[in-house]
């Protein structure tokens, strides 16, 4: 007779004896409830998927065990290591560690997916905004299924949503200019369409007015580089023909501030000498530039993490009303920015 050995079930010690927390903590992250920081929870969530940790289903009322994701068409060569990518991989871990796993699928314009119409998941997320995102949100809101907003909010509907604030990186990125000594500042815009890179504007134009700057027309260039991989390219192009060059460009997004360092080079200028340049998100990309991208960080796995536990309190408690979370940015301060002079 052949004695099969059971596989020991890794328990919550297991995971706090990995990390070297206590195991309250550990509580407290799988339960999605506040005091564990970023840092260790990140940790623990990292732990969680290494030791293959997966709560009792007793635990939470069981359902499908299955959630959807659904984001806007995006190239493959995206997800490995930009912004998207690692919430996305937050996400998952942290649904691993809940017992879900997740469908992921490109929205499709005003069309409800057919997993929400064959009842195949529990609850949605809906990662970035946009005008196609905004109209299924709305059309999943009347089915009444658990649903949460990432990185986007919709200021008209009772939606969850957990956001960056965008608003606070933007107004960071100009006063941190501005402290450098910089008076003349341009700002890169991204397409209005999307509601992350407009609040970041609307920040940075508040700090400028807050602290007496002047950002005339002429740099604030619109956005003509969408859907091109040099974003920001064209923008800055427009910028160099001035006859006043700006000493300093805020970026709305490390994209946008790689394309406007590849035109600041082409026109023999240098960064930060002759422009000071910033960008906003913390790409892995932007610590490797050259010279390395200052930039405001947003808290990619963070983000993901908060995602997803909002969305498994909607499911466990579906008359709970919705939140919307800011999560806090911080300036990274690289190579890219010098003092005015």
């Amino acid at each position: 007779m052949t004695i099969t050995k059971k596989t020991k079930r890794v328990t919550i010690r297991d995971i706090a004896d990995e990390v070297g927390v206590s195991i309250s903590t550990v509580s407290l992250y799988t339960q999605g409830r506040d005091g564990v920081g970023e840092e260790t929870g990140q940790r623990i969530a990292d732990a969680i998927e290494r030791l293959g940790y997966t709560r009792r289903r007793s635990e939470r009322p069981q359902k499908s065990g299955y959630f959807g994701l659904l984001l806007e068409d995006l190239s493959l060569s995206a997800f490995p290591e930009t912004l998207y990518g690692a919430i996305i991989r937050s996400i998952e871990t942290e649904a691993k560690s809940h017992g879900y796993s997740m469908v992921l699928s490109v929205i499709e314009e005003d069309v409800v997916p057919r997993m929400v119409e064959q009842n195949q998941v529990d609850g949605l997320i809906i990662l970035g905004g946009s005008p196609r995102n905004d109209a299924v949100a709305l059309r999943l809101v009347e089915r009444n299924i658990p649903l949460v907003l990432l990185d986007n909010h919709i200021p008209s509907a009772a939606i969850g949503a957990i956001v960056p604030d965008n608003e606070w990186g933007g107004y960071s990125a100009i006063r941190h200019l501005v402290e450098l000594g910089h008076r003349r500042i341009a700002i890169l815009q991204g397409p209005a369409k999307y509601r992350t890179l407009t609040d970041r504007l609307w920040g940075a134009k508040r700090a400028a007015h807050e602290l007496g700057i002047e950002i005339p027309p002429a740099y604030l260039p619109p956005a003509q580089s969408s859907g091109e991989p040099l974003k920001g390219y064209k923008e800055m192009r427009t910028l160099l023909q001035l006859p006043e060059l700006p000493t300093a460009v805020f970026a709305v997004s490390d994209k946008t501030a790689f394309g406007a360092l590849e035109a600041i080079r082409e026109a023999g200028l240098s960064v930060p000498e002759d422009i000071s340049l910033i960008g906003f998100d913390n790409e892995v990309r932007s610590e490797h530039t050259s010279p390395p991208l200052t930039t405001i960080h947003l808290p990619k796995r963070y983000l993901g993490t908060l995602a997803m536990r909002h969305l498994i309190a909607q499911i466990e408690n579906p008359t709970d009303r919705p939140m919307r979370l800011c999560v806090p940015t911080r300036l990274v301060e690289r190579a890219s920015t010098a003092p005015y002079g």
